[in-house]
């Protein structure tokens, strides 16, 4: 029988090409799709899980400080449920010397590694310099023994055991010393007081579904300032802490015993803070152990590498959305081809063929039909893999997964959509009575009822992803167009190559560089700073007993000027001001320190000022423990996804070594540009030449909602072409079923118009009908995903009106085949022994 079935499948599927190549097509995009988004869910789930021992492997997590933003808990979102712990914000960075007291206190800890990022280094080896960003790490001499980054040269419980000894990836290898051994060799870095390091070992380069990406690890120890790191005690934060707990432990009684480590080991902060706030109560400090393999789905930053579980769970819900649309389309595409084939149906029935022998002839095509698509959506995929990739940041490959797992997903995917599409049409053709089917040998009018609810359905869903793209499409479009509150047009972003090391160096290239600014007809001016957009330190401050987290500023005399940020209150740093420079001393709050202090004059921004009370200016803030000489207007130091944080603004010349160089307007780029790097050149001896541009550096804050954006636009325009192709159906099925009512209209005397708009009324009747069950349903999810963003556009009845006419134009297009045909056709064809 299945033989028979299958020749009858493959007959009927190639006399009705037209609609088997619709069929094929919607089911094998949504296929791809499927198959694109499964490869990006496994490999985000496999991110750190390689590691032996990873069951074992904690990240600590502290209390998170008060940012001194009003909304500090997660906002719920549709997917809260689902999210567990993974929109909590605590704290990732902790004391250095938190690692080694943890160690000594708790014998269940087999080893802590500490991990402290470089932001920039400059890299010597031989006479050639190399710039190296954010791929160095300092860590620990277990960092090897705990992760499994497999060595090419060199034993891991060694490589990080000798201070001056460090350890490379063989990319770095071969960038530095081509095709030569590299152990032995030295390399130095001149911003780190000339230390000489010997490459001790050569690690293969990390996989790429490790949070930790790094060419370059540096025992801790061989940091220039650890010793006064460890001696500042909790005063300074400046490291993620990874645990590694002995086998057998009891992790839910070592959170326990942490916890209440916590209680005791920061409760002279704790203490203090009460004293400065008597009336309201401080809370507690917390520890907490997240799985280290899980670690990447927390939003809790700085981390290597983030996994936006609501992105994740958003991707899973449009796959299934778009194979649903597909499966539809196939029901609807399916009963509108098989009523000419009705008759068929009534003959085997009345020869004696049994309902569940029709049942497997249709169901067996559309098995059939659906192992094609699958097999075509593979095809599909791998051509888009790269495009996808790009989307969503990632760097699949279907060489990461096994032969094996591809065909157990093809297979389970071809099964899953020929049960959707297929079973529902087999018993709907095979519950056709035998005698209403060959009455007078007359074509079965279906019910298009059913369809019609289903079309609805599938509509409601690409309205709302019309909503969605539109609405993202102008909230980028405003965060792009919004001001920042300072001027970051063609402004050029360098950092001295010097750094820490020579800081008379960096001063006088800075020096030479505003003089540069001065005499060069291109350049609007200069001003340095110890940081770049979203940069500058954050100090710990105890501000209504409470601890906050101050962004701390270092800047230059024009810094204001020069990025045109209003002063509103005081005034602006001045040379002619010394004490606007110099660090002061305050016995008082210096004698009992458990908090970051200023110790010098400030200018504060103004959410920072409303949260000290507003204060008098130009006397000494107990508080800040400086003196406020000042309020900036607000502006922004981040994206907008974030509210203004609280901020300080202070002068150490010696330390600004970040440089700010203004392109005048109206002037050519490129041109502007080979004058600063011939400058530079002049200036450092042709050290490398790195630079960013400040508006480049504000986009790629969001880059990540760009992607989504894209991915929403994509899915949006899938989803309408395969609800287009039901629609195309529909309106097979609706002109079939009035042909002869059509015929006898158009001997009547009706138009073509006529008749287009008389076979079109429904079409629109249901896309508006889409439209109003659509907009409440799309009004709840946008407000959703635009509260990610501290300042957003407020959706108006344009832009629902706007989606609802894209709907109802692509409605009309995607029947205008069928009733347009209809309209033109002979009525004597339709008339004739109807």
């Amino acid at each position: 029988m299945l033989k028979t079935n299958l020749k009858l499948a493959v007959r009927n599927i190639f006399r009705n090409k037209l609609y088997s190549v619709i069929n094929v097509v919607g089911l094998s995009v949504a296929s791809a799709f499927c198959i694109l988004v499964y490869l990006y869910v496994k490999n985000e789930q496999s991110f750190d899980r390689f590691h032996q021992d990873q069951a074992q492997l904690f990240r600590v997590e502290e209390t998170a400080f008060n940012t001194g933003m009003l909304d500090e808990k997660p906002k719920k979102n549709f997917f809260s449920f689902m999210m567990k712990d993974a929109e909590e914000k605590n704290m990732i960075v902790t004391p250095p010397v938190l690692a080694i007291d943890l160690k000594r206190t708790f014998p269940d800890i087999e080893a802590a590694i500490r991990l402290m990022p470089v932001y920039e280094e400059l890299v010597r080896t031989g006479n050639q310099y190399f710039s190296e960003k954010g791929n160095i790490v300092y860590a620990d001499d277990s960092f090897f023994k705990v992760f499994n980054f497999p060595l090419l040269i060199g034993d891991p419980a060694t490589a990080l055991s000798t201070q001056n000894t460090i350890v490379i990836s063989e990319r770095l290898a071969e960038k530095y010393f081509g095709k030569q051994n590299p152990v032995g060799k030295v390399i130095s870095f001149p911003n780190e007081n000339k230390v000489l390091f010997t490459i001790g070992a050569v690690a293969k380069n990390f996989p790429a579904n490790s949070s930790l990406q790094f060419d370059m690890v540096i025992p801790m120890k061989s940091d220039p300032d650890y010793n006064e790191r460890i001696a500042n005690g909790l005063n300074t934060y400046s490291e993620p802490l990874v645990l590694k707990l002995r086998a057998g432990t009891n992790v839910n009684k070592f959170r326990q015993k942490l916890d209440a480590f916590a209680m005791t080991y920061f409760k002279e902060q704790v203490k203090e803070a009460q004293k400065r706030d008597s009336k309201n109560k401080v809370p507690d400090t917390h520890l907490f152990l997240r799985s280290f393999a899980d670690a990447h789905y927390n939003q809790s930053g700085p981390w290597g590498h983030y996994t936006d579980l609501k992105n994740i769970y958003q991707l899973v819900c449009l796959t299934a959305i778009i194979l649903f649309i597909a499966c539809l389309n196939y029901i609807l595409l399916t009963l509108t081809s098989t009523v000419s084939r009705s008759q068929d149906v009534g003959v085997r029935k009345t020869i004696g063929a049994a309902r569940i022998q029709i049942v497997l002839q249709y169901y067996v095509e559309t098995q059939l039909l659906a192992f094609v698509s699958v097999i075509v959506g593979l095809l599909i995929a791998t051509v888009c893999l790269p495009f996808f990739s790009q989307l969503t940041g990632t760097a699949l490959q279907l060489s990461y997964f096994s032969s094996g797992e591809i065909l157990s997903l093809l297979f389970i995917l071809a099964i899953v959509l020929g049960l959707v599409a297929g079973v529902y049409p087999a018993f709907a053709m095979s519950g056709l009575k035998p005698l209403n089917v060959l009455r007078s040998f007359s074509a079965f009018k279906l019910n298009p009822v059913l369809s019609k609810g289903l079309v609805v359905v599938q509509f409601s869903i690409c309205v709302i992803l019309i909503i969605s793209s539109l609405v993202m499409n102008r909230q980028i479009r405003y965060i792009n167009t919004t001001s920042m509150g300072f001027d970051k047009d063609q402004v050029v972003i360098l950092q001295s190559p010097f750094q820490w090391s020579d800081k008379q160096k960096t001063i006088a290239l800075k020096n030479q560089l505003y003089h540069f600014t001065t005499i060069d007809p291109s350049m609007q001016g200069m001003t340095s700073t110890s940081f770049s957009f979203s940069g500058g330190d954050s100090n710990g401050f105890l501000i209504n007993g409470q601890k906050t987290m101050l962004r701390a500023l270092n800047v230059d005399y024009n810094y204001f000027s020069f990025n045109k940020i209003p002063i509103v209150k005081g005034r602006s740093f001045e040379k002619e001001i010394s004490s606007d420079s110099i660090r002061m001393s305050i016995p008082d709050l210096q004698k009992n320190q458990k908090a970051s202090l200023a110790l010098r004059n400030v200018i504060v921004n103004q959410t920072l000022y409303n949260m000290l009370g507003r204060p008098q200016l130009d006397v000494i803030n107990q508080d800040m423990g400086g003196v406020i000489v000042g309020v900036c207007q607000d502006y922004h130091m981040d994206d907008l996804t974030q509210k203004i944080a609280p901020a300080y603004h202070f002068i150490n010349a010696n330390n600004t070594r970040v440089f700010w160089l203004k392109i005048r307007a109206g002037q050519n780029i490129p041109k502007a540009m080979n004058k600063i790097k011939n400058t530079w050149n002049q200036l450092t001896g042709n050290l490398p030449f790195s630079y960013t541009f400040m508006d480049d550096e504000v986009a790629k804050s969001y880059e990540a909602y760009l992607r989504w954006m894209t991915t929403i636009t994509t899915s949006c325009v899938l989803a309408i072409i395969i609800a287009c192709l039901g629609l195309f159906g529909l309106s097979g099925l609706t002109t079939l079923n009035r042909t002869k009512e059509i015929g006898i209209r158009k001997v009547l005397g009706a138009s073509v118009g006529n008749l287009f708009l008389l076979l079109n009324r429904g079409t629109l009747i249901l896309a508006t009908l889409s439209f109003i069950v659509a907009a409440p349903i799309a009004f709840y999810l946008v407000h959703q995903w635009l509260d990610n963003f501290a300042y957003r556009i407020n959706p108006d009845w344009a832009l629902f009106t706007t989606a609802g006419i894209i709907a109802m134009l692509t409605a009309v297009a995607a029947v205008s085949y069928h009733t347009l045909k209809a309209a033109k056709g002979n009525p004597v064809d339709s008339l004739r022994s109807e």
